[in-house]
């Protein structure tokens, strides 16, 4: 039995071809008398490579997993995302073939309010398990409702100040993707750094990240501008950065410092609810979200002592998506940054067929989820319903599937903490990824790079996670 939206049809979900693999963490509690062993990392690849089945359950085990999404948002996009997120969720429950394992859609109608309604609902129905809402101000709500119950929240926001205590975030963050990416060119020779970010809260975000990965890796940021997100705006931020540009790049490798002796202190302050959250997909931000304000950030000239030769940037992080990217990157050269020399780098969002035939991008490096991995869920999200999924449905598939996997588990409480985060994570749509106490994502990325024909991979996406004190926990 499968609760669902009455649109969805199961003569389309008949026609799925078989499971995608989700990865199983290797170390799962048993049914002991004894306290359970924490988990232990491993150094071996992660997941059994095996559809998913539930055993044979009588009533009393019944798994139920609520759903809840914004169906009745304002916005007619994301009311369109949300459908296709069920949509998603609703592959993993036809795929697992058993009655017992109940997927219980919920709407949200993209309102705090609203979503503490769903969760309630979704409570009193017997929930083992929430996945979603997707907004962070519902996030807030749904936990609040959950952690009296000792629920817990599996959410789709990417902000970290709703995570912890019962909610995991799986997401796609930007600092993953920043630290990867950062990580990559410092190893490749570039150590100097230049940052031209939006004057937002999603730029501060980047920023932070970038600081820090750079100064744990060795390297100078050299020089930052920030912009507001119009195309006018960009111009200036633009000529000013480009004052920095080394005119050749001479490879510098540098040894790295390691973590800072003090975390830097959180730069948002305010909690969800006093300020908007933006969502964005791999073509820039989706419409019916707005987009906070961040602090700006103002440049100086470079001083008479400056010598580009040894002080200008070889690199430059552009974490812009879509058209506004294509109007960014342009102004690079056109003052006079060389970008055959000085290394473009960007966010997934750059994996975006319309940014090909920019001659600026050409070169430019980038991390995301290896493309090769989302194939087969692609594949079969499109043979069952006749078009491609939204690059946010594969959250819904993976959390959807995470509580399928750990329902076969037999352990006593399949959704504890120790069973949710286990050290070596789970594979999905996307590749290998874990939740962690903290109640965020860790993502296993690969760097791509834009060439005139497309993207290539140029370093490989890890297949396990190591074990790795210094590793940043987001």
């Amino acid at each position: 039995m499968i609760n669902a939206l009455p649109k969805f049809s199961l003569k389309q979900a008949g026609i799925l071809a078989c499971a995608f693999i989700l990865a199983a963490c290797e170390t799962l509690p048993t049914r002991t008398s004894e306290p359970e062993e924490p988990p232990v990392a491993t150094d071996e690849p992660v997941g059994l490579e095996a559809p998913v089945t539930l055993p044979d359950i009588d009533e009393d085990r019944v798994v139920r997993v609520a759903l809840l999404l914004p169906f009745g948002d304002s916005s007619e996009n994301i009311q369109d995302l949300a459908d296709a997120m069920l949509k998603a969720a609703q592959m993993v429950a036809f795929e697992s073939g058993n009655d017992s394992f109940l997927l219980i859609p919920e709407d949200t109608k993209g309102t705090p309010a609203g979503a503490r309604a769903a969760a309630r609902n979704a409570i009193n129905g017997g929930a083992d398990i929430i996945l979603g809402p997707l907004l962070a101000s519902s996030v807030q709500a749904v936990s609040q409702e959950a952690r009296r119950r000792d629920i817990p929240v599996i959410a789709f926001s990417t902000d970290r100040r709703v995570a912890g205590n019962g909610t995991y975030l799986l997401s796609f963050p930007p600092e993953p993707e920043i630290e990867r990416v950062t990580s990559y060119a410092l190893s490749q020779g570039y150590a100097r750094f230049g940052l031209l970010a939006p004057l937002n809260e999603y730029g501060a975000r980047v920023a932070d990240a970038f600081h820090e990965e750079i100064y744990e890796g060795g390297g100078t940021l050299v020089h930052e501008e920030r912009y507001e997100r119009n195309a006018d705006a960009m111009r200036e931020p633009a000529r000013r950065l480009a004052q920095y540009a080394a005119p050749a790049f001479v490879p510098q490798y540098v040894t790295p410092r390691g973590p800072r002796p003090e975390q830097q202190e959180d730069r948002y302050g305010a909690l969800p609810g006093s300020q908007p959250e933006q969502q964005y997909d791999q073509y820039g931000p989706l419409p019916g979200t707005q987009e906070p304000e961040g602090p700006l950030n103002r440049a100086d000239v470079p001083s008479e002592s400056y010598d580009p030769i040894e002080d200008g940037f070889q690199a430059v992080l552009l974490p812009e998506f879509g058209r506004l990217l294509r109007a960014l990157a342009p102004l690079l050269p056109y003052n006079d940054v060389d970008v055959r020399q000085i290394k473009l780098l960007g966010v997934s969002a750059w994996n975006n067929p319309g940014l090909i035939g920019e001659p600026a991008l050409a070169g430019g490096w980038f991390a995301a989820p290896d493309p090769e991995r989302s194939k087969g869920f692609t594949a079969r999200y499109r043979a069952a319903y006749g078009e491609n999924p939204p690059r946010l449905a594969s959250l819904a598939y993976d959390a959807t599937l995470i509580a399928a996997r750990l329902a076969e588990s037999g352990a006593p409480n399949p959704y504890s903490q120790a069973m949710l985060t286990n050290p070596n994570g789970f594979i999905g749509a996307d590749g290998l990824f874990r939740l962690t106490e903290e109640g965020v994502v860790e993502r296993g990325l690969a760097v791509l790079e834009i060439t005139r024909n497309g993207v290539r991979v140029i370093d490989p996406a890890p297949l396990s996670f190591k074990p790795d004190p210094y590793a940043p926990q987001y």
